[in-house]
Order: structure tokens, then C-alpha cells, then sequence
């Protein structure tokens, strides 16, 4: 399949979301190392320390279990800019330079799919390999009916709340799922909390990716979507009756003053928000602050409607230039393996991608982290998939924090309903 550079892929740099790394050579691809071993080439964002440190021991232990037949080198992609990694994979794709293996945002999949960056892997994965992923794992790595992308890790949105306050207001948050709060629920609980200086909830991570990532899941509660299950269409959608209903919804939060539209970052630790829906990397900066008493609860729904919960993350493909396909995927089923997956999980604090990964993770058995475990195992749904993600998130996220602002809820849903729509016919259709 030729590849081409859709003119979508320059704005893969508007999304957010974890950003991993790692450490090696700037050499993209080699036939053989040292010994006759065949050489795969990686390439990473770079990521914190620690992150970075377990990819190089794992890729060590690789090296040594396949010496003398594949020699697996990683290479890191400084993020000087938002567009650095995105920049180097487009510089690749037109000069015939990419790597054996790519790393991809969860969201990005289906874009390096249908540019043929990538190749299907469906042929490589067992189908007790495929059944030990994670549902959403699946969902945001398959498009067109074929696997591109396995999960290095998941991410999760939960409802943390302040114990404190809770007990204050004599709350009881959810303990199990099927008794998960719905919206109205939600409201009244940010309303009785919202006193004396504190917000009913903390939920604006920022104005871009996160507006998609964490709102979509209003939509599927309510039994749609921000565009149809191919990906290809919005109108109906995004500005669908449960779509209209789940936007006002949120924007009466807002006109309610239950939230803080540009919050401080630190809100919920600080004790000045009753709720907040963050995720597993909110929870290691809790320990700075001694006071906060913490918990977690699910996701809320509409009543009567589906229990979802956000998902995604980094994953990595086989470069559809590799020389070696076979050996690299080798390597790449190494990277997201029961083992990779547990430790990553542990190192960076997300859930793992592999439901068996949990058995050494006895910790998500219990409360509070049983929450993120129990959302990931069974109700998490990944970000649409579709070629145009970076254009319908852009415009969902523009559109939504619009609407929290008080422009009117079915012009604007109508708006992005249109404008992605064009766009998709204009980029991905022939």
C-alpha cells in the first residue's frame, strides 16, 4: 500500500495524553547487529526518568533472552516542542526513513492506519493474546476490522472526592458500580457542597485533548456518540437530542458556578473542590498534601444509561517499512507483554493494558484503586475511532468549551457536526 502524509496528520500535535519516551541511537533502521542479529529500531517520545529507564531495561532483557538473533535499539525524541515527535514521524513517512516500531497516541491509531504508516499485527497475536487485553485496548487499536496498535498501558477517569467534605455534608459516595452516581445525583452533591469557597467539582484539566477525552463519555451514557461508529459522520451525532442533552447538561454546571472554568491545578488537593475527575496520575502529587483525604468513586451516568468511563493511551505499531516484520513484531509483543505491562503500570501509576497483569497487582483489588481497575476491565471506551480524529477533536473541543461559556448548545453542536463533516469527505474520501 502507498503511504501517504493525510493533511490531518500535521495537527496529531493538538492532542494531549501520556507522553512516553526512551533512549538510544539516532540510526532509524539497520539489516543486522553485532553477531548476525537482526537490528529493530524504536522510537519514543521521551517521557520522565523512570518511564525511560524501564523501556531500557526491558529492551535489555529482551536483547540478552534474543541474543545472536534480534537486537532491539530505542530511540529518543526530545519534546522541545509539542510537534517534535509528530514532526520526525511525517519527516519519516516521505523520506522512507521510519523505524521498525512507532509509538503512537491511543487516539492517533486509525490516522497512521489509513496513511499505511502502520501494519496490521493481526497475524503475530494469539487469540489468548488479543482476549487478555483490556476491551478498550481493542477498540482503540483496531480499524477497519484489523489490529494496528497494542496497548503499552490504560488511563482512566474516575470521580475522586474529599472524605472530609463528604462527611461534612453527610455523603456517601458510590462502593460499587451498579450504584454509581448518575448526573442528577452528581448535581446534587455539587450543590450542597459548593459553600464557603469551594467548587462542587474540579473537572477542566485543560481546554484541548481533555475536553474529548473526559466528555465524550456524557454521550456514550446516553447511548450515542460525538460522530457514528465508522468515524465518518458527526451530523446526527455530536448534535443528536442525547448529544444536546448532554452538552446543556454541562453547561449548566457552569452557568451554576459548580465548577471553576480555568481552575488552579491544585483545587481538589487544596480542599477548595468537593469532587474532581482526574485520573491515576492526579494520585502520586496527592501524597504533597497532608491534609487531603481522598477517595474514589465511578464515573457518573446518565439515569438509565450506559456506565462508560474514559480510556487511551500510548501504544506502539509495526512501521509498514520495516524490513523485519516478523522479528519486530517479536519485539513489539515483548514491549506489551503481562510482564511489560505490570511494570509499566507500576512505574508510571496507570492501570496495566493486560487483564492479567492485575494478578501482581494486588493493590487494585481493594478501594480506592479497585474503581480504576473495575472502569478499565469493563466499561472504559476509547476516544472514536477514525482518520479524522485530530480535526473532530480540535472542533469538539473548541465547541464544548464554547458551550461551558454560554454559546447557545444546538448552533454550536450543529457547527462541529458540519465543519468535520466537510473536512472528513474533503481528506478521506475518494
Amino acid at each position: 500500500m502507498k503511504k501517504t502524509v493525510l493533511p490531518v496528520m500535521l495537527a496529531v500535535a493538538l492532542l494531549g495524553g501520556c507522553t512516553p519516551g526512551g533512549a538510544g541511537s539516532d540510526k532509524a533502521s539497520s539489516d543486522s547487529g553485532s553477531g548476525g542479529a537482526v537490528e529493530i529500531s524504536f522510537w519514543r517520545p521521551q517521557a520522565k526518568e523512570d518511564e525511560d529507564q524501564f523501556y531500557a531495561k526491558r529492551i535489555e532483557e529482551f536483547n540478552k533472552a534474543n541474543e545472536g538473533k534480534i537486537k532491539l535499539k530505542m530511540e529518543v525524541i526530545t519534546r522541545g516542542n509539542s510537534f517534535a515527535y509528530e514532526d520526525k514521524i511525517n519527516a519519516a513517512v516521505a523520506s522512507h526513513t521510519l523505524p521498525d516500531i512507532i509509538a503512537i497516541d491511543g487516539p492517533n491509531v486509525a490516522n497512521y492506519a489509513a496513511s499505511g504508516i502502520v501494519a496490521p499485527l493481526d497475524e503475530y497475536f494469539a487469540k489468548e493474546d488479543m482476549a487478555d487485553f483490556v476491551p478498550s485496548i481493542i477498540q482503540q487499536g483496531t480499524y477497519n476490522g484489523k489490529f494496528y496498535a497494542a496497548g503499552l498501558s490504560e488511563s482512566s477517569v474516575v470521580l475522586f472526592y474529599n472524605k472530609k467534605i463528604m462527611k461534612q455534608y453527610g455523603i456517601e459516595p458510590p462502593t460499587q458500580m451498579e450504584n454509581a452516581w448518575t448526573w442528577d445525583q452528581w448535581y446534587e452533591v455539587m450543590k450542597k457542597t459548593a459553600q464557603n469557597g469551594v467548587f462542587g467539582t474540579n473537572m477542566i484539566n485543560d481546554k484541548g485533548e481533555w475536553m474529548t477525552y473526559a466528555f465524550e463519555q456524557f454521550w456514550l451514557s446516553g447511548g450515542t456518540d460525538i460522530v457514528d461508529k465508522e468515524g465518518k459522520k458527526a451530523q446526527g451525532f455530536v448534535n443528536s437530542p442525547q448529544g444536546v442533552e448532554a452538552a446543556q447538561f454541562l453547561q449548566k454546571l457552569a452557568k451554576d458556578k459548580l465548577f471553576n472554568i480555568d481552575p488552579k491545578p491544585t483545587e481538589f488537593e487544596e480542599g477548595k473542590a468537593a469532587t474532581k475527575l482526574g485520573g491515576p496520575w492526579n494520585i502520586p502529587g496527592f501524597k504533597d498534601y497532608p491534609d487531603l483525604e481522598w477517595g474514589i468513586t465511578y464515573f457518573p451516568k446518565k439515569s438509565g444509561g450506559v456506565q462508560t468511563a474514559p480510556s487511551g493511551s500510548w501504544t506502539i505499531g509495526l512501521s509498514a517499512d520495516s524490513k523485519h516484520p516478523k522479528e519486530a513484531a517479536e519485539a513489539l509483543k515483548w514491549l506489551t507483554n503481562k510482564d511489560s505491562s505490570a511494570g509499566l503500570a507500576k512505574v508510571i501509576s496507570m492501570p496495566a493494558s493486560r487483564k492479567s497483569a492485575y494478578e501482581s497487582m494486588p493493590e487494585y483489588n481493594d478501594l480506592p484503586l479497585r474503581v480504576i481497575k473495575e472502569q478499565v476491565t469493563t466499561v472504559s471506551r476509547a476516544r472514536p475511532v477514525t482518520p479524522g480524529y485530530p480535526v473532530l477533536t480540535q472542533k469538539f473541543a473548541e465547541g464544548l468549551t464554547d458551550i461551558m461559556m454560554g454559546a447557545d448548545v444546538k448552533k454550536t453542536l450543529d457547527n462541529i457536526a458540519s465543519v468535520y463533516d466537510e473536512e472528513y469527505k474533503r481528506n478521506f474520501t475518494k
